[in-house]
């Protein structure tokens, strides 16, 4: 089972090949879900060099499209779980939050996941380095990838954790439960190993 440890100035995660190639695809699978093809952050024909809020400014005097009009609609649970509305009783001023934000939100998500992935890629002799500046990358993905799996399990306070940890193992999500409860064990892991006693 996978753990952190520190060698130096890095922290390194033992893996064995099976836990490297789940952790891996779980990794992959997650920044397809979260790079929607839509433009992360402002585009070159939106950008002006003399105004750097000129286009914010002109984004206000622009009509929302049909897409956009539907857009909070067609949200499904793991994107609301990933992406939290940020007002809950004004839906109008959710929205306008999450229109300005939730680009430069997938973009730092997406720069994140892409480290863990890229390190993962750098295995050698069962050993994952991890620079201590890849070590926050690594706390936001694998506590992304529990928000997923949370939303999978139908897991939403202690009473649902414990319901799905009930489950028998002939249930179809059991192993999804023991995959979320090792994320779990991870995430703690690493932050015993970089937290001061």
């Amino acid at each position: 089972m996978g753990r952190f440890r520190h060698i130096g100035s890095e922290v390194w995660l033992q893996v064995d090949r099976d836990e490297l190639q789940l952790l891996s695809q779980s990794v992959s699978e997650y920044i397809t879900l979260i790079d929607d093809g839509r433009p992360v952050g402002p585009q070159p024909h939106e950008l002006s060099e003399d105004d750097p809020f000129a286009a914010w400014e002109r984004s206000f005097g622009q009509e929302p499209s049909i897409e956009d009009e539907h857009l909070d609609d067609e949200r499904d649970p793991v994107t609301e779980r990933l992406f939290p509305p940020a007002y809950i009783d004004d839906p109008e001023a959710a929205s306008d939050y999450r229109r300005f934000t939730e680009p430069e939100q997938r973009a730092a998500k997406l720069s994140a996941a892409q480290v863990v992935l890229d390190d993962l890629g750098k295995v050698s002799r069962g050993e994952v380095r991890i620079r201590q500046e890849h070590i926050d990358a690594w706390l936001k993905t694998l506590n992304s990838l529990r928000l997923v799996l949370s939303v999978m399990l139908g897991i939403t306070d202690e009473i649902t954790s414990h319901d799905v940890a009930e489950r028998p193992d002939e249930d179809p999500r059991a192993w999804l439960h023991t995959f979320y409860s090792w994320l779990g064990w991870m995430l703690e892991s690493l932050l015993e190993c970089v937290l001061p006693e």
